[in-house]
C-alpha cells in the first residue's frame, strides 16, 4: 500500500476514534456521514443539499474561541445543522440563544435527542434548538449574530439564503458574523450579501457586517 494511502488511513482512524470518544463523553450520537440518498424525507431542495459530515469538536472550539466577541450578545446559527454537533459545541459558550436549522426530519430527530441527552459540566448555553425546516424559509434573529455553515447546500439554495439574510441585516442593521467552512462558492456572499471578508483561514472564511 502506498504510503500517502497508509497516513490518510491513519487520519480517518484517528478522526474516527476521537469522533467515538466525544459521543462516548457527552451521551450523544453524532458520528457518521450520512449521504444525501438517505437524509430522509427532506423536501423539494434535496437535490441541492450536501451529505451530512460531522466537524471535529476541538476544530470548531477553535474557531468559535477566537471570534473576539461578548458571546452573551450574540444568536448562534447553523444553517445545515445534521445531528446537532456544532450545536453542542457552540453550547460551550455563553451564547444567549443557539439554533441549528436541518431540513432532513431524520437527521432534525436525532439532532433533538442529542440535544436532550448532552451531558457536560462545562456547557454554558442552555437555550439550545433544533428547528426543522427550509434553510430558505428560516427567519434569521433580529439579534447579533454568528452564522456557521459547513457547505451544507449548493448555490441554489444559497443564494435565496443569502438574499434573505441580506434582507435581515437592511430592515434592522446589527453585528452579523459568517463562519463558512469548505467555502466552495465564497463568491456568493460579498455577491449576495455586505457582509465583507474579515479574515480566510486554511479551512473557512469569515464575513462580517458591522453597522
Amino acid at each position: 500500500m502506498p504510503e500517502q494511502s497508509v497516513t490518510e488511513r491513519l487520519k480517518y482512524v484517528v478522526g474516527e476514534t476521537r469522533c467515538r470518544l466525544y459521543d462516548w463523553r457527552h451521551n450523544v450520537q453524532t458520528c457518521g456521514d450520512v449521504s444525501v440518498a438517505k437524509l430522509g424525507d427532506v423536501g423539494g431542495n434535496v437535490e441541492h443539499a450536501e451529505p451530512y459530515m460531522p466537524s471535529h469538536p476541538k476544530f470548531l472550539d477553535g474557531t468559535i474561541r477566537g471570534l473576539g466577541i461578548d458571546y452573551s450578545r450574540y444568536t448562534f446559527v447553523d444553517l445545515g445543522s445534521g445531528k446537532g454537533r456544532v450545536l453542542l459545541v457552540a453550547s460551550e459558550f455563553p451564547f444567549a440563544r443557539i439554533q441549528g436549522v436541518e431540513f432532513s426530519r431524520p437527521l432534525h430527530d436525532i439532532a433533538v435527542e442529542n440535544i436532550k441527552q448532552y451531558s457536560s459540566r462545562t456547557q454554558r448555553c442552555r437555550d439550545v434548538e433544533s428547528i426543522h425546516g427550509d434553510a430558505i424559509a428560516y427567519e434569521f434573529p433580529r439579534t447579533p449574530t454568528v452564522i456557521f455553515m459547513f457547505n451544507p447546500f449548493g448555490p441554489a439554495v444559497l443564494m435565496p439564503v443569502l438574499r434573505n439574510l441580506d434582507r435581515s441585516i437592511s430592515r434592522l442593521p446589527r453585528d452579523v458574523l459568517l463562519l463558512y467552512m469548505a467555502p466552495y462558492y465564497s463568491d456568493l456572499i460579498e455577491s449576495e450579501t455586505s457582509l465583507r471578508l474579515v479574515s480566510e483561514e486554511r479551512y473557512h472564511n469569515m464575513y462580517r457586517f458591522t453597522p
